[in-house]
Protein backbone atom coordinates (compact mmCIF):
# COMPACT_ATOMS: atom_id res chain seq x y z
CA UNK A 1 0.00 0.00 0.00
CA UNK A 2 1.21 3.64 -0.71
CA UNK A 3 0.84 4.81 2.98
CA UNK A 4 -0.77 3.36 6.27
CA UNK A 5 -2.08 -0.16 6.25
CA UNK A 6 -5.26 0.24 7.39
CA UNK A 7 -7.75 -2.13 9.07
CA UNK A 8 -10.71 -3.18 6.59
CA UNK A 9 -13.04 -6.05 5.69
CA UNK A 10 -15.03 -7.24 2.87
CA UNK A 11 -18.71 -8.20 3.49
CA UNK A 12 -21.05 -9.73 0.99
CA UNK A 13 -20.42 -10.13 -2.67
CA UNK A 14 -23.54 -8.19 -4.80
CA UNK A 15 -22.30 -6.29 -7.87
CA UNK A 16 -22.03 -2.81 -6.36
CA UNK A 17 -19.99 -1.93 -3.67
CA UNK A 18 -20.15 0.14 -1.21
CA UNK A 19 -18.00 1.86 0.89
CA UNK A 20 -18.49 3.35 4.41
CA UNK A 21 -16.93 6.18 6.32
CA UNK A 22 -18.07 6.03 9.71
CA UNK A 23 -18.31 9.13 12.27
CA UNK A 24 -16.02 10.88 14.43
CA UNK A 25 -14.98 7.85 17.28
CA UNK A 26 -17.31 5.42 15.22
CA UNK A 27 -15.93 1.69 14.25
CA UNK A 28 -17.35 -0.43 11.48
CA UNK A 29 -18.39 -2.72 14.89
CA UNK A 30 -21.15 0.21 15.03
CA UNK A 31 -22.55 -0.85 11.50
CA UNK A 32 -22.65 -4.51 12.18
CA UNK A 33 -26.23 -5.07 12.26
CA UNK A 34 -26.56 -2.91 9.43
CA UNK A 35 -23.99 -4.43 6.88
CA UNK A 36 -26.31 -7.99 7.98
CA UNK A 37 -29.05 -6.49 6.26
CA UNK A 38 -27.46 -5.41 3.21
CA UNK A 39 -24.55 -7.89 2.55
CA UNK A 40 -26.42 -9.39 -0.11
CA UNK A 41 -27.31 -6.87 -2.19
CA UNK A 42 -23.71 -5.02 -2.07
CA UNK A 43 -20.13 -5.61 -1.66
CA UNK A 44 -19.60 -3.30 1.27
CA UNK A 45 -16.01 -2.42 2.21
CA UNK A 46 -15.85 -1.51 5.41
CA UNK A 47 -12.25 0.76 7.48
CA UNK A 48 -10.83 1.87 10.10
CA UNK A 49 -9.37 5.43 9.61
CA UNK A 50 -5.84 5.85 10.54
CA UNK A 51 -5.17 5.47 14.15
CA UNK A 52 -8.57 3.87 14.73
CA UNK A 53 -8.93 0.26 15.63
CA UNK A 54 -5.95 -1.43 14.47
CA UNK A 55 -5.14 0.95 11.75
CA UNK A 56 -1.73 2.62 12.64
CA UNK A 57 -1.40 6.50 13.65
CA UNK A 58 -0.69 8.73 10.68
CA UNK A 59 2.25 11.45 11.00
CA UNK A 60 -0.41 13.53 9.17
CA UNK A 61 -3.09 15.96 10.59
CA UNK A 62 -6.33 14.01 10.75
CA UNK A 63 -7.38 17.00 8.30
CA UNK A 64 -10.72 15.18 5.28
CA UNK A 65 -7.85 15.84 3.02
CA UNK A 66 -5.68 13.57 3.79
CA UNK A 67 -8.30 10.97 5.07
CA UNK A 68 -9.65 11.20 1.65
CA UNK A 69 -5.85 10.59 0.38
CA UNK A 70 -5.79 7.79 2.29
CA UNK A 71 -8.65 5.81 1.88
CA UNK A 72 -8.09 6.08 -1.98
CA UNK A 73 -4.86 4.57 -1.82
CA UNK A 74 -7.33 1.78 -0.02
CA UNK A 75 -9.18 1.93 -2.85
CA UNK A 76 -6.37 1.14 -5.24
CA UNK A 77 -4.57 -1.47 -3.38
CA UNK A 78 -8.47 -3.37 -2.96
CA UNK A 79 -8.68 -2.81 -6.97
CA UNK A 80 -11.44 -1.48 -7.10
CA UNK A 81 -11.79 -0.33 -11.03
CA UNK A 82 -15.76 0.25 -11.00
CA UNK A 83 -17.34 3.68 -9.76
CA UNK A 84 -18.63 2.78 -6.29
CA UNK A 85 -21.27 4.45 -3.45
CA UNK A 86 -19.51 6.29 -1.06
CA UNK A 87 -21.78 6.78 2.23
CA UNK A 88 -20.41 8.91 4.97
CA UNK A 89 -22.06 9.18 8.20
CA UNK A 90 -21.67 12.32 10.84
CA UNK A 91 -17.75 13.41 10.89
CA UNK A 92 -17.19 10.22 8.01
CA UNK A 93 -19.55 12.26 5.66
CA UNK A 94 -17.71 15.59 5.70
CA UNK A 95 -14.48 13.20 4.56
CA UNK A 96 -17.03 11.74 2.11
CA UNK A 97 -17.95 15.40 0.56
CA UNK A 98 -13.96 15.42 0.36
CA UNK A 99 -13.06 12.31 -1.15
CA UNK A 100 -16.13 13.21 -3.68
CA UNK A 101 -14.47 16.54 -4.78
CA UNK A 102 -11.28 14.95 -5.01
CA UNK A 103 -12.21 11.68 -7.54
CA UNK A 104 -15.36 12.77 -8.35
CA UNK A 105 -14.69 10.35 -11.33
CA UNK A 106 -14.91 7.27 -8.90
CA UNK A 107 -18.19 7.81 -7.32
CA UNK A 108 -21.29 6.12 -8.75
CA UNK A 109 -23.41 8.07 -5.57
CA UNK A 110 -23.00 9.72 -2.79
CA UNK A 111 -24.92 9.48 0.56
CA UNK A 112 -24.81 11.71 3.45
CA UNK A 113 -26.16 10.05 6.58
CA UNK A 114 -27.10 13.32 8.93
CA UNK A 115 -23.28 14.51 7.74
CA UNK A 116 -21.46 17.19 9.22
CA UNK A 117 -21.39 20.29 6.82
CA UNK A 118 -18.56 22.13 5.71
CA UNK A 119 -20.41 25.35 7.27
CA UNK A 120 -20.82 23.84 10.73
CA UNK A 121 -19.36 26.51 12.35
CA UNK A 122 -22.55 27.80 12.04
CA UNK A 123 -24.00 25.71 14.47
CA UNK A 124 -21.33 27.09 17.21
CA UNK A 125 -21.72 30.97 16.02
CA UNK A 126 -25.31 30.52 17.94
CA UNK A 127 -26.34 31.40 21.31
CA UNK A 128 -26.46 28.34 22.94
CA UNK A 129 -24.22 28.73 26.06
CA UNK A 130 -25.43 25.36 27.75
CA UNK A 131 -25.02 23.23 24.55
CA UNK A 132 -21.47 24.68 23.67
CA UNK A 133 -20.41 23.70 27.20
CA UNK A 134 -20.84 20.47 26.85
CA UNK A 135 -20.56 19.54 22.80
CA UNK A 136 -18.55 22.64 21.12
CA UNK A 137 -15.73 21.57 19.53
CA UNK A 138 -13.05 23.12 22.05
CA UNK A 139 -15.42 20.75 24.57
CA UNK A 140 -15.13 17.80 22.85
CA UNK A 141 -11.16 17.92 22.03
CA UNK A 142 -10.52 18.17 25.85
CA UNK A 143 -12.71 15.11 26.34
CA UNK A 144 -10.82 12.93 24.20
CA UNK A 145 -7.26 14.61 25.36
CA UNK A 146 -8.72 13.86 28.91
CA UNK A 147 -9.51 10.17 27.77
CA UNK A 148 -6.05 10.07 25.61
CA UNK A 149 -4.35 10.07 29.01
CA UNK A 150 -6.14 7.52 31.03
CA UNK A 151 -4.90 3.53 30.87
CA UNK A 152 -6.71 0.57 29.54
CA UNK A 153 -7.95 -0.21 32.55
CA UNK A 154 -9.74 3.47 33.42
CA UNK A 155 -11.14 3.38 29.51
CA UNK A 156 -12.82 0.00 30.03
CA UNK A 157 -14.75 0.93 33.04
CA UNK A 158 -15.70 4.21 32.09
CA UNK A 159 -17.55 2.17 28.82
CA UNK A 160 -18.45 -0.66 30.29
CA UNK A 161 -21.98 -0.19 29.44
CA UNK A 162 -21.47 0.72 25.84
CA UNK A 163 -19.13 -2.61 26.12
CA UNK A 164 -21.64 -4.86 27.45
CA UNK A 165 -24.26 -3.85 25.02
CA UNK A 166 -22.05 -4.50 21.79
CA UNK A 167 -21.72 -7.89 23.68
CA UNK A 168 -25.10 -8.62 22.90
CA UNK A 169 -25.06 -7.72 19.60
CA UNK A 170 -21.44 -8.84 17.95
CA UNK A 171 -20.83 -12.42 17.65
CA UNK A 172 -18.07 -13.71 19.92
CA UNK A 173 -15.66 -13.25 17.43
CA UNK A 174 -16.04 -9.96 17.27
CA UNK A 175 -16.22 -8.73 20.82
CA UNK A 176 -12.87 -8.47 21.96
CA UNK A 177 -11.99 -6.45 19.25
CA UNK A 178 -15.02 -3.71 19.81
CA UNK A 179 -13.42 -3.58 23.51
CA UNK A 180 -9.88 -3.39 22.38
CA UNK A 181 -11.24 -0.44 20.17
CA UNK A 182 -12.44 1.53 22.59
CA UNK A 183 -10.29 1.29 25.01
CA UNK A 184 -7.51 1.96 23.48
CA UNK A 185 -6.04 5.59 24.47
CA UNK A 186 -4.11 6.42 21.50
CA UNK A 187 -7.80 6.61 19.39
CA UNK A 188 -8.86 9.26 21.57
CA UNK A 189 -5.90 11.50 20.97
CA UNK A 190 -6.60 10.81 16.88
CA UNK A 191 -10.47 11.83 17.87
CA UNK A 192 -9.04 15.15 19.45
CA UNK A 193 -6.68 15.64 16.31
CA UNK A 194 -9.81 15.41 14.03
CA UNK A 195 -11.89 17.88 15.84
CA UNK A 196 -8.46 20.22 15.78
CA UNK A 197 -9.07 20.46 12.19
CA UNK A 198 -12.49 20.71 11.52
CA UNK A 199 -11.92 24.47 10.54
CA UNK A 200 -8.78 23.61 8.31
CA UNK A 201 -11.04 20.79 6.62
CA UNK A 202 -14.00 22.89 6.24
CA UNK A 203 -11.63 25.82 4.84
CA UNK A 204 -9.99 23.04 1.72
CA UNK A 205 -13.46 21.82 1.42
CA UNK A 206 -14.96 24.99 0.19
CA UNK A 207 -11.69 25.96 -0.92
CA UNK A 208 -12.43 23.37 -3.69
CA UNK A 209 -15.01 24.92 -5.44
CA UNK A 210 -18.23 23.69 -7.17
CA UNK A 211 -19.05 20.43 -6.29
CA UNK A 212 -19.35 17.62 -9.02
CA UNK A 213 -22.72 17.09 -10.32
CA UNK A 214 -22.84 13.32 -9.54
CA UNK A 215 -26.19 11.50 -7.76
CA UNK A 216 -26.38 12.52 -4.09
CA UNK A 217 -28.32 11.54 -1.17
CA UNK A 218 -28.64 13.13 2.05
CA UNK A 219 -30.80 11.87 5.14
CA UNK A 220 -31.15 14.10 8.27
CA UNK A 221 -32.49 13.21 11.47
CA UNK A 222 -35.72 13.58 12.61
CA UNK A 223 -35.37 17.04 14.39
CA UNK A 224 -38.55 16.51 16.89
CA UNK A 225 -36.84 12.97 17.72
CA UNK A 226 -33.42 15.26 18.26
CA UNK A 227 -34.83 17.98 20.28
CA UNK A 228 -36.47 15.34 22.88
CA UNK A 229 -33.58 13.88 22.86
CA UNK A 230 -31.19 17.20 23.96
CA UNK A 231 -34.33 18.35 26.37
CA UNK A 232 -34.06 14.57 28.17
CA UNK A 233 -30.20 15.38 28.88
CA UNK A 234 -30.58 18.96 30.67
CA UNK A 235 -30.46 21.28 27.32
CA UNK A 236 -32.67 24.13 27.51
CA UNK A 237 -35.69 23.16 24.83
CA UNK A 238 -34.66 26.80 23.31
CA UNK A 239 -31.26 26.16 22.85
CA UNK A 240 -32.26 22.75 21.43
CA UNK A 241 -34.71 23.78 19.16
CA UNK A 242 -32.52 26.68 17.62
CA UNK A 243 -29.75 24.13 17.16
CA UNK A 244 -31.83 21.90 15.11
CA UNK A 245 -33.28 24.36 13.33
CA UNK A 246 -29.90 25.29 12.16
CA UNK A 247 -28.68 21.56 12.08
CA UNK A 248 -31.83 21.04 9.27
CA UNK A 249 -30.62 24.15 7.29
CA UNK A 250 -27.49 22.84 7.22
CA UNK A 251 -28.83 19.06 5.88
CA UNK A 252 -30.91 21.08 2.89
CA UNK A 253 -28.16 22.92 1.61
CA UNK A 254 -25.95 19.65 1.34
CA UNK A 255 -28.95 18.15 -0.43
CA UNK A 256 -27.86 21.28 -2.79
CA UNK A 257 -24.57 20.80 -3.85
CA UNK A 258 -25.22 18.18 -6.84
CA UNK A 259 -27.86 19.06 -8.98
CA UNK A 260 -28.58 15.42 -8.69
CA UNK A 261 -29.18 15.94 -5.11
CA UNK A 262 -32.08 15.45 -2.91
CA UNK A 263 -32.92 15.32 0.75
CA UNK A 264 -34.80 12.37 2.40
CA UNK A 265 -36.00 13.20 6.31
CA UNK A 266 -35.24 9.74 8.64
CA UNK A 267 -38.44 9.91 10.82
CA UNK A 268 -38.51 8.68 14.49
CA UNK A 269 -34.64 9.11 13.54
CA UNK A 270 -31.93 10.65 16.04
CA UNK A 271 -28.20 10.77 14.66
CA UNK A 272 -27.78 7.35 14.69
CA UNK A 273 -30.10 7.06 11.41
CA UNK A 274 -28.35 3.64 10.55
CA UNK A 275 -29.51 1.90 14.36
CA UNK A 276 -32.89 4.02 14.27
CA UNK A 277 -34.29 3.74 10.86
CA UNK A 278 -31.87 1.43 9.13
CA UNK A 279 -34.94 1.05 6.58
CA UNK A 280 -34.60 4.65 5.32
CA UNK A 281 -30.63 4.12 4.41
CA UNK A 282 -31.37 0.78 2.93
CA UNK A 283 -34.25 2.05 0.54
CA UNK A 284 -31.99 4.87 -0.45
CA UNK A 285 -28.92 2.52 -0.83
CA UNK A 286 -31.24 -0.06 -3.01
CA UNK A 287 -31.60 2.50 -5.48
CA UNK A 288 -28.05 2.25 -7.30
CA UNK A 289 -28.69 -1.18 -7.33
Amino acid sequence: MKGIDLEYRIVGNGESTLILETGIGGSFYNWYSFIQEIKKHFTVVLYHRAGYGNSPISKKARTTKNIAEELNDLVEEIGITDKFILMGHSFGGLCAQQYALMYPHKIKCLILVDSTSHNFQKLYDLTIPVMNSLISVDERIKINLNNSQQTKEELQLKYTDMINDYNKILPSQEVKGFEQFMTNPLLYKVIANEFENFGESSKTIQAMGEFPQIPLIVIARDKEISIKSFTENDIPEEEAVLYEHVWRELQIELSQLSSKGELVIAEGSDHQVHLDRPDTVIQSLKRFL
